[in-house]
């Protein structure tokens, strides 16, 4: 099967990069077009229909950003291409969107379009993107949305929603307030580095924590709180300072 495939580089070289990549190692990726314009770019999308789209985040007029907001579809995967931006990657990272850093490697080049064969028939990929435009117009950190990996695909949930983060072996539970649970396929630490700057605190080597769900605080050696859903959980002594800080 044929990956249809469009560029928004504005950039000759690095469209030639990424067109050489193409073609070097992945035979079953077509490009129909290319833009380096916002306006064009929203054409030769909506026009051509991709299955796939590579795109830089700055571009001649605008943003890659600029263009996701404009179309009236968004069901095709998406790879960014980017300068490093810790910013932009955590914002990639929380909604599973893949991305690419210049100068772009072969590995992360190979690794990403094998991420997106095996997504290419999810009906739900254009979440991915909804998330990410989503979660970039939001004041309040409990207002954005996580993309949570689960064996089977992905599941997309408001941070509002997750009382607490579970390890259970490289699997990690989220426990929601209406009382059901997803099961994640990646590990706690994982999600650790993307729920820390959003109101979530790690108080355990097994146990995360929406602060807004804390019923109370009671002190002791190492201490626990008791959460709005009234199950109680320890601090371990190793993290009772920092928690305490966040708190």
């Amino acid at each position: 099967m044929t990956i249809q495939t469009i560029l928004i580089e504005d950039d000759e070289k690095n469209r030639q990069v990424v067109s050489d990549l193409i073609q070097q190692f992945a035979p079953d990726v077509e490009i129909c077009g290319t833009a380096g314009h916002v306006k064009k770019a929203v054409q030769l999308i909506e026009n051509k229909a991709p299955q796939l789209v590579f795109m830089d985040i700055q571009i001649a007029d605008g943003t890659g950003f600029d263009v996701l907001r404009k179309l009236s579809s968004r069901n095709f995967e998406l790879i960014f291409i980017t300068a490093f931006d810790n910013y932009a990657i955590k914002a990639f990272k929380f909604a599973a969107v893949d991305y690419l850093l210049k100068p772009l490697g072969m590995n992360e080049f190979k690794d990403a379009l094998d991420r997106v064969r095996t997504r290419i028939n999810e009906k739900s990929r254009h979440q991915h993107i909804d998330t990410l435009l989503h979660n970039m117009i939001q004041q309040s950190s409990q207002d954005r949305k996580i993309s949570i990996a689960t064996v089977t695909g992905y599941e997309f949930m408001d941070l509002k929603d997750i009382i607490w983060c579970q390890s259970e072996g490289s699997y990690t539970i989220f426990h929601l307030a209406n009382n059901t649970k997803i099961i994640s396929s990646r590990s706690l630490g994982y999600y650790e580095g993307l729920l820390s700057a959003n109101n979530f605190c790690r108080i355990h080597q097994s146990t995360i924590i929406n602060l807004r769900f804390i019923k109370s605080y009671i002190k002791g050696k190492s201490g626990y709180v008791t959460m709005s859903n009234g199950i109680k959980l320890e601090i371990s002594q190793r993290r009772k300072n920092d928690f305490l800080n966040t708190l």
